[in-house]
């Protein structure tokens, strides 16, 4: 004996509306999934960069060229603030009015000299061989420069040194 199948004719699987529906659904669902993926795998970019200073060259007993030696990633110079400390005391906190050559503003606090910064590439990134000028120092005085992440306030590098006698 033979089992014949009835397939009625008047019958339908989804409709169309909620085929589309269901199609529009799917591919939102795998919109957000790959965003995700896709920004977990960018690192964060407000990260403070590493760096070194190097030691200072002494011009005269008043000024002090210090040079960056390893900026990673060399960030632009508007995203960094150069904190001066004299005899173990916080002066001024100096900030660069543009990512050019130039001399640095005072933000807060003394002005206890002239830092100005020397843009060796002149990319607009600060690199190795890019320099500080401190000039107008008091001689034979302790000092401590600190290079600030100006975004989070972070330190990034330091460098200590003393001027020399007048």
């Amino acid at each position: 004996m033979k089992k014949k199948a009835f397939i009625h004719m008047d019958e339908e699987g989804v409709s169309p509306v909620i085929a589309t529906i269901l199609m529009v659904a799917i591919t939102v669902v795998l919109a957000a999934v790959l965003y995700i993926m896709v920004i977990g795998m960018t690192p964060p970019t407000d990260l403070p960069p590493t760096g070194v200073l190097t030691p200072p060259k002494y011009l005269d007993a008043t000024t002090v060229d210090i040079e960056f030696a390893k900026l990673n990633p060399e960030p632009a110079p508007m995203k960094l603030e150069i904190s001066l400390i004299r005899n173990g005391t916080e002066e001024g906190k100096y900030g660069f009015s543009s990512n050019d050559d130039g001399v640095l503003t005072l933000i807060s606090g003394q002005d206890v000299g002239t830092l100005t910064y020397y843009d060796l590439a002149d990319n607009q990134k600060v690199n190795i061989g890019d320099r500080i000028r401190l000039s107008d120092l008091t001689p034979n005085s302790d000092y401590n420069l600190i290079v600030i992440w100006s975004p989070s306030g972070d330190k990034i590098t330091s460098k200590e040194f003393r001027t020399l006698s007048a």
